[in-house]
């Protein structure tokens, strides 16, 4: 497992050869949070005001990379 914190909250990821799984995703005090779901894809987003953190896993043909963005 592998935990990555961005302004906004806590994501942890189950990281697999080929997969992920989605641990846990805490949103920190006063942040709201998403979660999206695809076949080869996990999106985290944090939301605050006008503030936008995402946290993304792909993994379609590849093996699992996570990524972070601001919005």
């Amino acid at each position: 497992m592998k935990a990555y914190t961005v302004d906004g909250g806590r994501v942890v990821f189950d990281l697999g050869a080929s997969s992920a799984d989605l641990v846990s995703a805490t949103p920190d005090a006063g942040w709201q949070m998403q979660v999206w779901k695809q076949p080869f894809w996990i999106r985290v987003t944090f939301t605050k005001g006008d503030r936008e953190m995402s946290v993304f896993c792909t993994w379609n043909g590849h093996p699992p990379l996570v990524e972070t963005y601001e919005g």
